[in-house]
């Protein structure tokens, strides 16, 4: 019998997680299916021994995640990809990326550019970006929940009247230096100033206001949320089509009511009858928040028991992962609810 083919993750990863790390879990559910099998490599966490990967197996196809987290130059994947025995590349793009302060790593673009296919969280303005720089097809796929998170299977605490707010600032001066950072300050400052909610944020760059508690591990984030009966967050880089950060899917997973901005492209996720609110600007956000506070607490946690149970039906790293590979290595995708984002985007092809 012919073993399934070998799928060599590049993680970006700068620390070792284990399973949490991200896709880890997602491939360890298709290897227990038969459907391949995985090896796993973390640059930033543990230096590639060139000639062990020279003497194992070669794998059918590498998945690279943006190497942010450590330089790479066009020598060393040179040296990579010639010990691994030039497999096919695709790219996963998990950032938003624009504007003068966040322009795509060189380091990036030189991995991008050996692949045969990018699969980025955003695109859009995005996926112009990425192509011009790279001549590489341009693909969607939305950031999806974490599979610790879908498994986490205790049940939410009492319902107070909490709003937990997830979110950072960048500012030099006081002045906020990414895009949708003004509106995200905003929000916080209308939420802080709503009758009868008790604040929280969560995040670095909120000085010493009361409402603010610092930042919260990553994994640590389910918790926090079960504490409030409302999630909120201002998502950057709203112009992007498609684009929402992976705190949206892990609210969801919390079991609570979120609020959050809307972008273009995102009309294919659940509604507020499953327990998502996108609004337009911070104001109506701010007011939403409002209301559901003074629903009745029964029908928030109805509401976000929907919502929790429609991301473990649609947006995991399982579902996105087998997006990514199925015309690769002819695994049956699921059917995609983004997937008329992701054909109204036209698709930048190769040059």
């Amino acid at each position: 019998m012919t073993a399934p083919p070998l799928v060599l993750q590049l993680s970006n990863d700068v620390r070792d997680d284990g399973p949490d790390n991200r896709f880890v879990r997602a491939f360890a559910e298709l290897a227990a299916e038969g459907l391949l099998r995985h090896r796993y490599l973390a640059p930033a966490v543990t230096p590639v021994d060139l000639r062990e990967l020279a003497e194992a197996e070669p794998p059918a196809l590498v998945l690279v995640q943006s190497p942010q987290s450590r330089a790479w130059t066009e020598r060393q994947i040179d040296e990579l990809l010639g010990a691994l025995g030039g497999p096919p590349v695709l790219a996963w793009e998990g950032d938003a990326w624009g504007g003068p302060l966040k322009r795509p790593r060189q380091s990036n673009l030189r991995w991008l550019r050996r692949s045969s296919a990018i699969h980025s969280v955003a695109v859009g303005a995005q996926a112009d970006l990425l192509h011009c720089a790279t001549g590489v097809p341009v693909h969607y796929v939305p950031h999806a929940a974490p599979l610790r998170f879908c498994a986490d299977g205790e049940d939410p605490g009492p319902l107070t009247s909490r709003v937990a707010f997830l979110g950072t600032r960048r500012t030099f001066l006081g002045v906020e230096l990414l895009p949708d950072d003004g509106e995200r300050l905003a929000l916080v400052r209308l939420l802080a100033r709503t009758e009868g909610c008790d604040l929280a944020v969560y995040g670095r760059g909120w000085g010493r206001k009361p409402y603010a508690y610092g930042g919260v591990p990553f994994l640590g984030q389910l918790g926090v949320m079960r504490q409030a009966s409302v999630t909120a967050g201002w998502d950057r880089y709203r112009r992007h089509t498609g684009y929402a950060s992976d705190r949206l899917a892990i609210s969801l997973c919390a079991g609570r009511v979120h609020v959050t901005s809307r972008q273009p492209g995102l009309d294919w996720l659940p509604g507020p009858e499953d327990g998502l609110h996108l609004a337009d600007t911070p104001e109506e956000a701010a007011d939403t928040v409002r209301q559901l506070l003074a629903q009745e607490p029964e029908e928030l946690l109805a509401r976000g028991a929907r919502g929790r149970a429609w991301v473990r039906e649609h947006l995991t790293e399982t579902h996105v992962l087998r997006h990514i590979l199925s015309p690769h290595l002819g695994l049956a995708a699921p059917p995609a609810p983004w997937v008329r984002t992701a054909r109204t985007s036209p698709l930048r092809q190769a040059r």
